[in-house]
């Protein structure tokens, strides 16, 4: 009876590993920020495109045992909107305007992937997130460019599955949002590209 059981646990397991796995991946600030002197005269239209070349269609894959890939990890959410969401969260927590025919922040996503290593007697998730940024002045003067990535690690886990990539996932965005919006090179860009007026 005990190996009838075992071998059912085993081919549920089995079964699991080989059904794709659909998971939210939320933006949750892990800053507590402050207004930013000028940003209060300064509007800001954020758009986010999405220039993965690899992994568009998923942010992770399932292993087993053996380290094979078994199964996808998809987003339930649009990570685009998601991405533009984070950034208009924490532009107007530092005093920022939103609206159209301003300054721009252009997003492009790069990376958002979860893989898994296996150790000896637990696996690692990690999660990159990375975007290229520009920031243009109205006219379409670009005043600010720069590549950002943030890590997300969710360490001795168990199995290879949806819910330790989101743990990671979620981690990594979170970093990756933060190395922007904490830059004060960044910040700086935001407010020259504000300070131009239209059509200059």
């Amino acid at each position: 009876m005990r190996n009838i059981l075992a071998l059912c646990a085993a081919l549920l397991c089995s079964g699991c590993a080989f059904t794709t796995a659909t998971i939210d991946i939320p933006y949750q600030s892990i800053t507590a920020p402050a207004p930013v002197a000028g940003a209060a005269g300064v509007t800001i239209q954020v758009v986010v495109t999405d220039g993965r070349t690899t992994h568009q269609d998923r942010v992770g894959s399932k292993r087993n045992g053996y380290g094979m890939e078994t199964a996808p990890i998809l987003s339930s959410n649009d990570l685009p909107s998601t991405i533009q969401s984070a950034f208009a969260q924490e532009l107007t927590a530092r005093g920022f305007k939103l609206g159209a025919n301003s300054a721009t922040l252009n997003v492009q996503l790069v990376q958002f992937y979860n893989d898994f290593e296996a150790g000896m007697f637990s696996g690692t998730a990690t999660a990159t997130v990375a975007f290229n940024t520009s920031i243009t002045a109205p006219g379409n003067h670009i005043v600010f460019s720069r590549y950002y990535a943030g890590t997300g690690v969710d360490p001795d886990i168990q199995l290879a599955d949806g819910s330790n990539a989101q743990v990671a996932l979620v981690k990594a965005f979170q970093d990756a949002v933060a190395s922007a919006i904490n830059d004060p090179a960044f910040i700086n860009g935001l407010i020259a590209a504000g300070a131009v007026a239209p059509g200059t």
